[in-house]
C-alpha cells in the first residue's frame, strides 16, 4: 500500500458510529436517486432528536456520506455502516430508515430492496422487520406525497 492510500484511507470507510447512523440514513434518502426536501428535513430532524447526536456537527458527515456512498456504491456502504451499529441500536436505526424513506409518502422499489438488504445486514429478525414496517407505514399513512 502507498502513503498515498495509507493517509487517505479513512475518507472511503466508516469511522465511527454517528458516520454509520448518518451513512444508512442518507442511504436510504438517496436509494432512488431523489433526494427531495421532505425526506432531508426528516432525516435531519431524526437526527437532531437523538440524544447520541447532541453537539455532534451533522453537515461533515452528510458529505462523507454522500462521497463515500458514491465511492463504494450502495450495498457495500450500507454494509460497512452495518459493522458500527451498536446491538440495542439496530431497530431503532431501522425504524428510522423507514421513517426518511416514507417522509415523501411513497416507497419506491429501490427502496424496498435498501429495506430489506439493511434488515438483513442489521441482523433484525422476520418478526421485529414486519413490526416495525407495519407501525411505520400507520404512522405515515395519509402523508402528501413529495413535500
Amino acid at each position: 500500500m502507498s502513503s498515498f492510500e495509507n493517509n487517505n484511507s479513512g475518507q472511503n470507510t466508516v469511522n465511527s458510529e454517528f458516520e454509520a447512523w448518518v451513512g444508512i440514513l442518507y442511504s436510504c434518502i438517496s436509494a432512488d436517486n431523489q433526494i427531495t426536501d421532505s425526506e432531508t428535513a426528516t432525516l435531519s430532524r431524526v437526527l437532531s432528536s437523538k440524544q447520541k447526536f447532541v453537539g455532534i456537527d451533522i453537515a461533515p458527515l452528510y458529505r462523507k456520506a454522500f462521497n463515500v456512498r458514491a465511492e463504494l456504491g450502495q450495498l457495500k456502504y450500507i454494509s460497512a455502516c452495518s459493522e458500527w451499529i451498536k446491538g440495542e441500536d439496530k431497530e431503532t436505526v431501522f425504524a428510522l430508515a423507514l421513517e426518511v424513506l416514507l417522509a415523501d409518502g411513497t416507497l419506491e422499489k429501490e427502496e424496498k430492496n435498501v429495506i430489506e438488504v439493511l434488515s438483513n445486514q442489521l441482523e433484525i429478525e422476520k418478526e421485529m422487520t414486519s413490526k416495525i414496517i407495519e407501525v411505520i407505514f400507520l404512522k405515515n399513512k395519509g402523508n402528501i406525497k413529495g413535500i
